[in-house]
């Protein structure tokens, strides 16, 4: 890192750590303003999966395999930016980042309502997936980054305000389908919203501490090796179930769109009542055993709901499973990755992590495609569940971390 002061790191009285030790009401507001785009990225991410079946019969894209190709573009949007995201962090003003990553989802979660054909359809999933990738890294290790104590909770609430969001947006788009233009523009204006909260609450300098010299190469400790992979393996899990759910209930098992759309908020659910208990006991327990908690639960909850059990309300419990484990395994694998490295490198490695994992999306839906030739049961147990299972194996070989590696202001 450079040994000139960059916008984050500069000496100021008015930074976002100041204020959140200023009092625990003011911690908890900072703490809520900025875990809310999350609950934009959760809407938006959960409003395309459940509507995406119609979104392409809209356009006339009747080829199957398109639904996981959109889901690629959407997710390699997120993996070209997330590592920039991740040093910008570092490097730059984390208010002003934010900022202009929820402006840019804004303009193109807008306008996924109203793509005319496949390639504009494409282009504005892949430019919403810019906005997360670079939104989503510096939220995760603002969060988890203001106090070592508290990083478990702190990267929970993304996860709570995900959850939120992909909870309430089955219900939101269920109403209005095979139209999707209005709750799209629904997204758009909660994104404005939560823009203009950021940009009220959140100081522009997030702390003051020296700068300090850092390479990249610092980030790759034993603990985030295997988390790379844990999260690589996790990505492919996680797209090639979001790709193909909503078809799969809705086309594959026939049920009507209001039992389709309460076995879908479930995934949202699961992590809205269990990601801050979660995140309580990582903070408690240590963040290496919750990481691989999170990762059995989300490898149960693939492997029943592609048990070929069709029962509504198996289906239900098995969502559930599933939504509590991935809604908080990306944050607390971010955690322990910041607990692994230096604090001067928080962002960078959040920012690695999330590439990793969305390399692994990119391989997800397109592999769901090819395996579903055999059947929803096969390409689900082959193309969803073995990844889990190997993505559970690796958080295994992580090791605990005790010991704060936060530099104080």
């Amino acid at each position: 890192m450079s040994q000139e002061a960059s916008p984050r790191l500069v000496k100021g009285t008015d930074t976002l750590r100041a204020r959140a030790k200023h009092s625990q009401a003011m911690f908890i507001v900072i703490v809520l303003v900025a875990g809310l785009p999350a609950l934009l990225e959760g809407f938006d991410t959960s409003l395309y999966a459940f509507g995406s079946p119609y979104i392409l019969k809209d356009i006339h894209a009747h080829n199957l395999a398109l639904l996981g190709l959109i889901g690629t573009a959407y997710a390699l949007g997120i993996a070209v930016f997330s590592l920039i995201g991740g040093v910008l962090f570092d490097y730059f003003s984390v208010k002003w980042t934010v900022m202009i990553a929820v402006a840019v989802f804004t303009i193109f979660t807008l306008l996924t309502g109203y793509a005319p054909n496949v390639v504009t359809l494409f282009w504005m999933r892949l430019l919403v997936g810019f906005g997360v990738g670079m939104f989503q890294p510096a939220i995760i290790t603002l969060l988890g980054d203001i106090f070592f104590e508290t990083r478990g909770r702190g990267v929970s609430v993304f996860a709570v305000f995900f959850g939120a969001g992909v909870f309430f947006s089955p219900y939101v788009i269920a109403p209005f389908l095979p139209h999707v233009e209005i709750p799209f523009v629904i997204s758009a204006l909660l994104s404005v919203l939560v823009l203009t909260l950021f940009a009220w609450i959140i100081p522009p300098v997030y702390k003051t501490v020296t700068a300090r010299r850092a390479g990249f190469r610092n980030i790759f400790t034993r603990n985030v090796l295997f988390l790379s992979l844990s999260i690589f393996l996790f990505g492919i899990t996680l797209f090639g179930f979001r790709s193909y759910f909503s078809d799969y209930l809705l086309f594959g098992l026939h049920l009507v769109k209001s039992q389709a759309a309460t076995i879908a908020s479930m995934e949202g659910l699961g992590g809205l009542l269990l990601a801050f208990p979660l995140g309580y006991l990582a903070d408690k327990w240590g963040r290496k055993p919750l990481v691989s908690v999170a990762s059995l639960l989300v490898m149960l909850g693939s492997l029943f709901v592609f048990s070929g059990i069709g029962r509504v309300g198996f289906l239900i419990f098995a969502t559930f499973l599933f939504g509590a484990g991935w809604g908080v395994y990306v944050d607390l694998v971010s955690a322990l990755g910041q607990d692994s490295v230096s604090d001067v490198v928080a962002g960078t490695v959040t920012g690695w992590l999330l590439l990793v994992f969305n390399v692994g999306a990119l391989v997800g839906g397109p592999l769901f495609g090819f395996l579903l030739h055999e059947g929803y049961h096969e390409a689900g147990i082959i193309g969803i569940g073995l990844p889990a299972v190997l993505a559970f194996l690796m958080t295994l070989w992580t090791q605990p971390i005790r010991t704060s590696n936060i530099v104080s202001d």
